[in-house]
């Protein structure tokens, strides 16, 4: 006869799943870290930061798109934005608290897998800052070109054990 998962054993198996997907994605970040320390130093940081950056915009593209067909010519509001922003971020190996008002989203980073996967390629702080601002940049960048009225901006963490807060806003 075989037992029945209980519900603490599930949750073990949720939070296994997580660990899981947060260090593959980890690992990836970490390979992709070790290539722009590479690139960085043959063709200078300003050209590999702005490489970098343009990696950005597709997801961008991609958020704006997926927003605008869910809203079906209605205006874009938080919900909407929620159910989207939350699975990917999910699935990419980010934990975070989310926090939703009538105009905006913020969104709590408290586990973050690119940060994790830089740090361990030997990226230091101030230049994952600025991977991370310039890429988040370009994506909120081609969001607000499929919806002007939506506004993104990243609060990078102070020091490497601190949080980042991204926040979407209604204008």
């Amino acid at each position: 006869m075989q037992a029945e998962p209980n519900d603490k054993h599930v949750w073990m198996l949720v939070k296994m799943a997580k660990e899981d997907k947060f260090h593959a994605w980890v690992d990836s970040m970490s390979m992709y870290g070790s290539l722009f320390n590479l690139i960085a130093k043959e063709v200078g940081m300003e050209k590999a930061l702005k490489m970098h950056a343009a990696i950005g915009a597709p997801f961008g593209d991609q958020i704006g798109n997926t927003l605008k067909e869910q809203l079906a010519g209605k205006k874009v509001n938080i919900r909407a934005l929620n159910k989207i922003i939350k699975p990917m971020m999910s699935g990419m190996g980010y934990e975070s608290e989310v926090k939703k008002s009538p105009k905006s989203l913020t969104i709590r980073v408290t586990k973050c897998p690119m940060y994790e996967g830089f740090k361990m390629a030997g990226l230091d702080h101030k230049t994952i800052e600025k991977m991370c601002s310039a890429m988040s940049q370009a994506e909120y960048d081609a969001i607000n070109k499929h919806l002007p009225k939506l506004e993104g901006r990243v609060k990078f963490r102070e020091s490497p054990n601190d949080v980042c807060v991204e926040e979407f806003i209604i204008k």
